[in-house]
């Protein structure tokens, strides 16, 4: 995760203290059982390209021997792997 929990914990506070000044936004819960919600949103957005980069780790283990014998570059096929699954999946990273 690119971002520290300390990180996530005061983007969550700032988000939910701004979304309290807009008009017309009314909470149905209390500001810490919101900022726990989005703390836990933010963190589960962010996990995404961390579990993306671990399926395609795995899936370039059946060509670890093209890759050692250096027939395969590594780095390009994860990279274009990776541009493909966010593509077919349509992420946003």
């Amino acid at each position: 995760m690119k971002l520290s929990p300390a990180k996530i914990e005061q983007l969550s506070a700032a988000l939910v203290d701004h979304l309290a000044e807009v008009d017309g936004v009314m909470f149905r819960g209390d500001d810490s059982q919101l900022r726990l919600a989005v703390q836990q949103i933010i963190t589960d957005e962010l996990m995404v390209e961390e579990r993306l980069d671990a399926e395609i780790h795995k899936m370039l283990q059946a060509y670890k021997y093209e890759i050692t014998m250096g027939r395969l570059s590594y780095d390009e096929l994860f990279k274009k792997t990776k541009q493909r699954l966010v593509r077919e999946r349509k992420l946003v990273l």
